[in-house]
Parts: C-alpha cells; structure tokens; sequence
C-alpha cells in the first residue's frame, strides 16, 4: 500500500513511491544501427523511426524487432522530435537530407503506413524537447533552429500549429523525445552553449522556471521518457562533464532521484513509454566510435 508518498514492502520496509526503476537488457537489437531516432510507444510496444544515417523504421512487439513495411518520406532523418503511441505516432522537423526541416509526419499501424503531416511552419526544430500524445496532439520546443539555439515553444492540435509563450531558458540536445505529455512536459537539462541543468515545466501553455535543476546536467539528447506529466520523468544516459554516461535520474514529487545506472555509457539515445514501461535502443558508443544497436527497457512499480 501507498502511504505519505511511501510504498510498504514486506515488513515495514520503505522505498521512495515509484522508483528507483529497474533496467532490462532486452537482448534484442534493433534492424538498422541508429542513433538519435524518434521513438513512440513503450516496453510493451512500439515504434521507431529515422537516425542517424537511415529514415528506416522499426516495430517492436515487446519481444524482438522488425522492419516496419513501410518508411519515412526522406532518408536520412535524424535530430527530430516527437513521440505518441505505438499505434498513433508523430515525426515533428529534425534534419533530412542535411537541412533542418519544418515537415511532419505521422504514422497509424491500421494502414501501417507514415502519411504527410501537418507541417510546422511556426519554426523549425532539431534536437529540442517534445511529447506527443498522439499523432494530432503534440508539442515541441527549444533545440536547434538551423542557425542558432532556439527559444520557441510549438503545440499540436489537431491538424493545426500554433505559438506558445517561448521558452525561457533557449536549450538544444536535451533529454528526449517524449518527456510528458502534449499539455504537461519538461524541458529537461542540455546546453546552451554549456552544460545546463535546467528543468522547467511546461503546463496549461504557460512555462514555470521554478522546477528543480537535474542533479548532473547532461547533453547530447540523453533518453527521456514519462508519457503523462512533466513532474513524472525519466531521463537517462546522455553526456556529462566527463563524458558518455549511463546514469539515470528520476524526477517525481518536485525532487530529483539518482536512480540505478542503465548497462551501458551511450548517447543521443532517445526515449519512450511511461515512466513504468520504458525503452530507449541505439545511440553512440564513443567509445568504439559507432552507433549502437541495443534496446535497454526499464521498468517502475508505480507509475502514473
């Protein structure tokens, strides 16, 4: 039972409600070794797309992973935002072909098929903070704009972008790609030029800035997940002061828990799930020098 923001286990032991989460090796490898690629769904189940070098994507059934029949517009597509579900999903900008890019699209496993989406034509984004809910309720901001460090806060609804208050603390690289949801996010740590560890949250389309900082400000888009609110998240792995890592933080309650180290120091490895069914697979090795082709899940007892 749950008591004062306590879980009893047994008898009479207490954790911090939530957490900390276990990490899996799900000793299955994605198709395509990737990094920096949009991912929707959960542990359970779902998508990724883009990456690095490919606009391949992928289908996970909570066991191994397959090619999906059908890919994005144009190849190569990586640094985008986005996230939703397994079955709804939503590519929002990102680089393709080497230009920083407006265009959207979004996916439904029914046609099993990635359509045009409507395009952002508001700003642009790559390697910013998003969440999405769906493929028609989205939202998205900071990252990079093409020429500078950008400040601008989108959402989705419907078929339709609009504006919102801008970002007060302008980031790229942070944790990524689905950090809450389209109405309830974070903008969680990254760089302004330098390592940052900013958190502010993003709720009823205005931004609070007086969120707790990270623990360890890291870059590098480290994983980012929790599909609900900004106060219930993830982030993991990513670049620290002293390079590649493979810690984990959890941020639930207004404060900040080192949670267990994930199997492996990789970057730009983006997340997706609940905070409760998480998954993150690809990423860079800096060590080897290569991109990655593992899938770590990660799993909470409480989760909202």
């Amino acid at each position: 039972m749950s008591r004062f923001g306590y879980t009893v286990l047994g008898f009479g032991g207490f954790t911090p409600a939530g957490g900390p989460g276990v990490w899996t090796d799900a000793a299955q490898t994605i198709n395509t070794n990737r990094y920096q690629c949009v991912t929707a769904g959960s542990s359970a189940s779902a998508i990724i797309a883009g990456g690095s070098s490919t606009g391949n994507s992928e289908v996970w059934n909570g066991n191994s992973w397959s090619n999906a029949a059908d890919n994005l517009a144009t190849s190569p597509v990586n640094s985008a935002q986005g996230g939703g579900t397994a079955s709804s999903a939503i590519v929002i900008g990102g680089n393709r072909g080497g230009s920083a890019s407006q265009v959207c699209e979004i996916w439904n496993s029914g046609s099993g098929t990635w359509a045009s989406g409507p395009d952002n034509t508001n700003s642009v984004f790559t390697v910013g903070a998003s969440a999405a809910d769906s493929s028609t309720s989205a939202w998205v901001c900071g990252g990079y704009t093409g020429s500078a460090v950008g400040d601008k806060t989108n959402s989705l609804s419907g078929t339709t972008w609009s504006n919102k208050e801008d970002l007060p603390t302008g980031r790229l690289a942070m944790a990524a790609n689905n950090t809450g949801s389209a109405s309830d996010a974070a903008a969680m740590t990254g760089s302004t030029g330098s390592l940052s560890a900013k958190n502010e949250r993003w709720t009823d389309d205005t931004w609070a800035t007086d969120g707790a900082d990270i623990t360890t400000a890291l870059t590098d888009s480290p994983a980012g997940f929790g599909q609900t609110s900004g106060g219930d998240v993830i982030v993991s792995h990513g670049e620290n002061a002293s390079g590649p890592s493979g810690d984990c933080f959890e941020f639930t309650n207004g404060s900040w828990t080192t949670g267990n180290t994930c199997l492996a120091n990789i970057r730009n490895n983006y997340g997706g799930g609940p905070t409760g069914a998480g998954i993150t697979c690809g990423g860079y090795n800096e060590t080897a020098g290569a991109f990655v082709d593992d899938t770590y899940t990660f799993a909470r007892a409480i989760s909202t």
